[in-house]
């Protein structure tokens, strides 16, 4: 049997803060507006792709949330899924050897003949613009035993989450993002810890816990003889239980942005952490900055898909952007906890003087 060869193309719907929709003419198909986006190159996640595309099509960095629809051209053997997603930064620079001509378009039910010629683009542009929701996406990385998920759009935006998971590959750069964050959305506001490396000639030989106010204590050395080890390092777990969860268990009670870098194999070889991690995330009282190992794990999967959580996967394309919209939603819903728990004192405060 002959095999199936397919080719897959990736497109989004982005919206400005009037709900105009930022489209493209281009060259080939001069006749029509349509979304940016274009096809996936081999080996290449679609979430990756979409916002490839649309940065070398606009000049404008998004953050997809899930997908609002699939399509298959029957003719070119072609999948397009189209992406809901949300804007990032930058300003509309076109490819004018590609592109004619890119804006945000006032689209609606009334005028889309006027802006969309080809029916296959206004269904798409349809289905996106009805959409109450997006559906989820996943990147796996099925190499068995080790399964590990790259990256998940769950469809929803951040600010409905109080869980933040950055995950990504080694050395993308996520503990580095996190130290990024507390300073932008004020050290003031943060308690938690977050993970450094031991170098040693360039060379890393083992990893520090750091709290937010500057304690640190060694929890990882090729030079420990313990018996416990991750990798080529030997683990203190005694040294790290003691110090993570009692900043933890003092973050609980004094701070609203939970830091808890990382939330990794070598710390989940603690149960008191492993209470303490489940404790905080299932609360809704807190905002939590994580980060999680891409790698699957069942402890750390059940953080991963817990309902309040939200994965951001940094990949080359997004995490040069990536802090400013966090920073931005990480205060939302600080403010947004911060009010919830204020009405509720106030009701209890009304029953009590009834």
């Amino acid at each position: 049997m002959e095999q199936a060869k397919h080719m897959i193309a990736v497109s989004a719907v982005v919206k400005n803060e009037e709900g105009h929709i930022l489209m493209v003419r281009t060259h080939l198909r001069s006749d029509t507006w349509e979304l940016p986006g274009g096809f996936v190159e081999a080996g290449e996640p679609l979430d990756i792709a979409v916002c490839r595309e649309f940065l070398e099509e606009t000049g404008v960095h998004i953050r997809p949330l899930g997908i609002s629809g699939v399509y298959y051209n029957e003719r070119l053997h072609v999948l397009s899924v189209v992406f809901n997603a949300e804007y990032v930064s930058g300003e509309i620079t076109i490819q004018p050897e590609e592109i004619r001509e890119a804006r945000y378009v006032n689209l609606d039910e009334g005028n889309m003949d006027e802006y969309i010629t080809r029916p296959q683009l206004k269904s798409r542009i349809r289905d996106a613009m009805n959409s109450t929701h997006s559906t989820p996406y996943e990147t796996w990385d099925l190499n068995a035993p080790n399964f590990k998920l790259m990256s998940r759009l769950d469809g929803e935006h951040n600010h409905s989450k109080n869980v933040f998971l950055l995950t990504g590959k080694p050395r993308m750069g996520k503990s580095t993002m996190v130290k990024k964050l507390i300073g932008d959305v004020g050290a003031e506001h943060c308690s938690g810890f977050y993970t450094e490396e031991i170098t040693n000639a360039g060379d890393r030989v083992g990893f520090r816990c750091v709290s937010v106010n500057g304690e640190s204590v060694e929890i990882a050395n090729v030079e420990n003889p313990s018996q416990t080890r991750i990798g080529r390092y030997g683990v203190d777990i005694e040294t790290f239980e003691h110090f993570a969860v009692k900043v933890l268990q003092d973050a609980l009670s004094s701070k609203k942005i939970i830091v808890i870098d990382e939330i990794g194999f070598m710390q989940m070889l603690s149960a008191s952490f492993q209470n303490i991690v489940q404790e905080i995330v299932s609360s809704n009282e807190h905002i939590v900055l994580g980060t999680v190992p891409v790698d699957s794990h069942p402890e750390i999967d059940k953080i991963k898909y817990s309902k309040h959580a939200k994965i951001i996967g940094l990949n080359e394309f997004n995490r040069d952007v990536v802090a400013e919209f966090l920073t931005e939603n990480i205060l939302k819903r600080k403010l947004l906890v911060e009010n919830e728990m204020k009405d509720r004192v106030g009701l209890l405060d009304t029953k009590h003087t009834r």
